[in-house]
C-alpha cells in the first residue's frame, strides 16, 4: 500500500496543480506546483477558501453549474480564469473529482494544467487574423488573388478565389469571386501577350483599360501553392490631375513668380532647376546665375549637414518636412527662414525633385528671442525668489509654482505639489470659511490685491507662519479666472513677536514678584520682629520683677514670633528662586516615612502651643521618586497650614498611601475653619494673594500652597483640595512612586 508520504512526494513532483478541499471549497491540500504558480504559501492557503483565487471573470452562473455538478458526485471539466496572490491572472483546464469513503462525499481534487500561454496565444492570433481581415477589408486599394484552373497557366484559366471591396468597386462587379480574370479585364494585354509566367515574378505595370475607362496601377506577385496576388490601384483621378497640370502649369509659373516668398526646385543632387525672383533678389543675385547651382553650396559647412540630412528624412509616407534656417549675410545681417520641403515623386513613388518653399520671419523671430530673454529673466527671478510664488484658480488649486514654495509646504518633487489646494495647508481649520469669502473677493474684481498672514501646515507636519499677498493676473470674458499669491515666511518674525509678548509677560511677573516681596518685607516680616524685638526688651529690662510664669510667656511669644518670621522667610526665597528660574528637580529615591517623622517634629512647638495632635499613617514599603527637598516643602507646609487653620485641641491626620499603580498619595486633613468657596477657586493663584490669620491669629504671605503646586508639577505630579468652612480641609498631592 502507498504511503501517505510518498502520494504527496508524488503529487509534488507533478507538474500539473493539484488542489485538494473539503465538501465547502475550503483548502486542504495543495502541491508545489500550485505554490509555484500562485505564489502563497501553505499556511497562508490551507483553510482558505478557493474563493480566494476567484479573478472575478465568470458569471455565478458558471459557478452555480460546476458546484451543482460537483455535489451530485459527479466530474467536472472545464476552463476558468484565476488569480495569483500578486493578481497575475492564470487561465486552467480543470478535472475536479469528488473524493469519497464508504460512499459519503468528503471533498474534492482538482488537477489542473496552467493554459494562459496557450490563451494569450489563442488571442493574439485572434487580433491578428481580425487585422488582416480589416486591413484587407478596408485598405483603399483592390486586392484580388487569383489560383489556375486545374493547374493549367493560361490567361482563361485564372480563377478569382477572393476580392476586397475596393477590387470590386474598381471594376464595378458586385462581387468578382469565382470570375476569370479574362472575364472582367479582358484587355489587359501585358498579360495577354506576355503569357502567365510574367506572374511567376513580382510584376508592376501602369496602364488605361477601355474596358473600364480606368487607368490602373497594377502590382503583381506569386503566393505559395499556385497562387497569385494582384494589387490595385485606381489611378485615374491622378493622371486626369496630370493632364490638367500641363494646362495650368502657366498660371502656376505666374503664381509663383510673382508670390512674395522664396521658391525654388532641385534635384536629388541638389542642382537647382527653378527659382523665383523673389528668392533671387533676397541672396542679392539674379535668376540666371542661380540656375544650375548647387542648393547645398549656398549653405556653410554645419547648416549643409544639417539640411542634408532633412531632406534625406523624406520619403513616400513622409514627403513633407518643416525647419527654420538662420543664417548671417555678407552685410552682418541676422535672417531666419521658415522652410516647407516637399518631395516629389515619379509613378513608382521614387523621389526624382524637391520643392522648398521658405517665408522670411526675422522680425517675428527677434521678437520671440526678446520675449525669451524677458522670460527668462523672469523665470530666474520666478525660481530664485526668497518669497514662495504661485499662481492660483479661483477654486484655491495651485497652477503652477516656484520651488521655494514647494519647499517651504515640504514637497520634493513639484509634480507632487502642484494640483493641491490652497486650503489643505492653512493650519487652522476654523478660517476655511473666511479665506474662502475673501477668495470670492479677489476672484470678482472688486478688490486689485489681497494680504493676511497665516500659520501653514507642511506635510511633514512642520508649523510655519506666512504672510501673504495675493492679487489677480488673468482675465477672461471679463472675469478674474486666475490670481498670483506671493509668500513670505515669517515665522522668525513671529517668534521674536511671541518672545517680546513672554518677556513682557515676565516682565510684569517680575514687577509682581517685587511689589510682592518689598509687601511681605513692609508688613509681614516687620511686625514679627518688632515683637520679638519688644519682647526680648521687656525680658532685658524687667526680668528682676518678672515671674516665672511671666517669663515663660513672653519666651514663648518670642518663639511663636521667630518661628512665623523663620517661615515667612523660608517661603520668600523658595518663591524668589522660583521666579528667577532657579528652582530645580533633583529626583532620588526615598522612604517617606522618615521625611513625615521630621516634618511632624520640626513642627511639634506650633502644634503643642495650640493642643493640636498630629496623626501620621504611612503605608510600608512605598518608595518615592521625588526632590526630596521639595517634598519635605510640600508636606511641612500642608501641615503648618493644618495646624494654623485647626481649632485648639483638636487633631490633623497626615496619610501616606498608594493612589495606583504608578502613584503615591499624600493626604493632609484638619477639622479647623475650611476655606470659603469663592477662595478655594483662586487659592493657589499666586497673583490673587489669598491669605487669611489663623485659629490664633497667625499671619501668613499666601505664598506657601502656590509654591506647594508648583513643586508638585516640577515632580510630575498633581494637587486637589476639598474644604467645607467651618468643618475642615483636605489636601491631597499625587507624586509618582520610584
Amino acid at each position: 500500500m502507498i504511503e501517505i508520504e510518498e502520494l504527496i512526494f508524488a503529487l509534488n513532483e507533478l507538474e500539473s496543480i493539484v488542489v485538494i478541499t473539503d465538501t465547502n471549497g475550503m483548502v486542504r491540500y495543495v502541491n508545489n506546483a500550485f505554490i509555484e504558480k500562485y505564489g502563497y504559501t501553505r499556511r497562508e492557503i490551507i483553510g482558505q477558501s478557493t474563493k480566494l483565487l476567484n479573478a472575478s471573470y465568470h458569471k455565478p452562473a458558471f459557478y452555480k453549474d460546476m458546484w451543482d455538478t460537483l455535489n451530485t458526485g459527479e466530474t467536472w471539466e472545464g476552463i476558468f480564469l484565476n488569480k495569483s496572490k500578486n493578481g497575475r491572472l492564470i487561465w486552467e483546464r480543470a478535472k475536479i473529482s469528488p473524493i469519497k469513503r464508504d460512499g459519503k462525499l468528503e471533498g474534492f481534487i482538482a488537477i489542473k494544467e496552467d493554459i494562459t500561454y496557450k490563451k494569450q496565444l489563442e488571442e493574439e492570433f485572434r487580433k491578428e487574423k481580425f487585422l488582416l481581415d480589416e486591413l484587407f477589408e478596408n485598405t483603399p486599394f483592390g486586392i484580388v488573388i487569383f489560383e489556375p484552373k486545374n493547374n493549367k497557366k493560361s490567361f482563361e484559366e485564372l480563377l478569382v478565389l477572393k476580392a476586397n471591396p475596393k477590387a470590386n468597386e474598381i471594376f464595378q462587379q458586385k462581387s468578382l469571386t469565382g470570375f476569370s480574370l479574362n472575364n472582367f479585364l479582358p484587355d489587359f494585354k501585358s498579360i495577354k501577350e506576355g503569357n502567365v509566367d510574367n506572374l511567376l515574378y513580382r510584376n508592376s505595370i501602369e496602364e488605361y483599360f477601355k474596358s473600364i475607362n480606368k487607368y490602373l496601377k497594377i502590382i503583381s506577385f506569386p503566393l505559395d501553392k499556385d497562387g497569385y496576388c494582384m494589387f490595385i490601384h485606381d489611378i485615374t483621378d491622378y493622371k486626369n490631375i496630370i493632364k490638367a497640370k500641363a494646362k495650368s502649369e502657366l498660371r502656376y509659373a505666374k503664381l509663383v513668380e510673382d508670390a512674395p516668398a522664396l521658391i525654388r526646385r532641385f534635384d536629388i543632387n541638389g542642382i537647382l532647376s527653378y527659382v523665383n525672383s523673389y528668392y533671387a533678389t533676397y541672396l542679392n543675385s539674379d535668376t540666371k546665375s542661380l540656375l544650375g547651382a548647387n542648393v547645398y553650396s549656398l549653405l556653410e559647412d554645419g547648416k549643409r549637414r544639417v539640411f542634408k540630412k532633412n531632406i534625406d528624412l523624406l520619403s513616400a509616407i513622409n514627403p513633407i518636412i518643416e525647419y527654420e534656417q538662420h543664417f548671417i549675410d555678407n552685410d552682418g545681417k541676422e535672417h531666419w527662414i521658415k522652410w516647407i520641403d516637399r518631395a516629389l515623386f515619379d509613378l513608382q513613388s521614387n523621389i526624382v525633385e524637391y520643392q522648398s518653399i521658405g517665408m522670411d520671419f526675422t522680425n517675428l523671430k527677434q521678437t520671440e528671442l526678446l520675449l525669451e530673454e524677458q522670460k527668462n529673466r523672469l523665470d530666474a527671478i520666478f525660481e530664485n525668489s526668497l518669497m514662495g510664488i504661485c499662481v492660483i484658480s479661483n477654486k484655491g488649486n495651485l497652477i503652477t509654482s516656484n520651488q521655494r514654495l514647494a519647499t517651504m509646504l515640504g514637497f520634493t518633487h513639484m509634480k507632487d505639489f502642484i494640483g493641491k489646494n490652497y486650503l489643505d495647508f492653512v493650519a487652522n481649520k476654523s478660517v476655511h470659511d473666511d479665506i474662502k469669502e475673501n477668495f470670492k473677493t479677489v476672484f470678482s474684481g472688486s478688490v486689485s490685491s489681497f494680504n493676511t498672514q497665516r500659520q501653514y501646515r507642511s506635510i511633514d507636519n512642520r508649523l510655519f507662519w506666512g504672510d501673504i499677498y495675493i492679487t489677480p493676473i488673468s482675465f477672461e470674458n471679463g472675469r478674474v479666472t486666475e490670481a498670483v499669491g506671493m509668500v513670505v515666511d515669517i515665522s522668525m518674525r513671529k517668534k521674536a513677536e511671541e518672545e517680546l509678548k513672554e518677556n513682557e509677560e515676565k516682565l510684569r511677573q517680575l514687577n509682581l514678584t517685587k511689589d510682592k516681596l518689598f509687601s511681605v518685607i513692609a508688613h509681614d516680616i516687620r511686625n514679627p520682629f518688632n515683637a520679638i524685638l519688644g519682647f526680648a526688651n521687656i525680658l532685658e529690662n524687667s526680668i528682676e520683677d518678672l515671674s516665672t510664669i511671666e517669663i515663660k510667656e513672653f519666651a514663648h511669644k518670642i518663639v511663636n514670633a521667630s518661628e512665623q518670621t523663620f517661615k515667612l522667610l523660608e517661603d520668600l526665597l523658595t518663591w524668589a528662586k522660583s521666579q528667577l528660574g532657579q528652582l530645580k528637580v533633583y529626583k532620588e529615591l526615598f522612604n517617606p516615612s522618615t521625611v513625615v517623622d521630621e516634618c511632624i517634629l520640626s513642627l511639634e512647638a506650633l502644634s503643642k502651643s495650640k493642643d493640636i495632635s498630629i496623626e501620621a499613617t504611612v503605608t510600608e514599603g512605598l518608595i518615592l521618586n521625588s526632590d526630596l527637598t521639595m517634598f519635605k516643602f510640600i508636606m511641612r507646609n500642608l501641615l503648618h497650614n493644618a495646624i494654623k487653620y485647626s481649632y485648639n485641641g483638636s487633631k490633623v491626620l497626615c496619610v501616606i498611601e498608594g493612589f495606583d499603580d504608578q502613584n503615591i498619595e499624600l493626604r493632609v486633613k484638619d477639622y479647623g475653619v475650611g476655606i470659603k468657596a469663592k477662595k478655594l477657586k483662586n487659592l493657589f493663584d499666586i497673583n490673587e494673594l489669598v491669605s487669611s490669620r489663623g485659629t490664633a491669629e497667625e499671619k501668613g504671605t499666601g505664598l506657601g500652597l502656590s509654591m506647594v503646586k508648583e513643586m508638585t508639577e516640577l515632580n510630575g505630579g498633581y494637587i486637589t483640595v476639598k474644604s467645607q468652612a467651618k468643618k475642615g480641609s483636605e489636601f491631597s498631592v499625587i507624586l509618582p512612586k520610584g
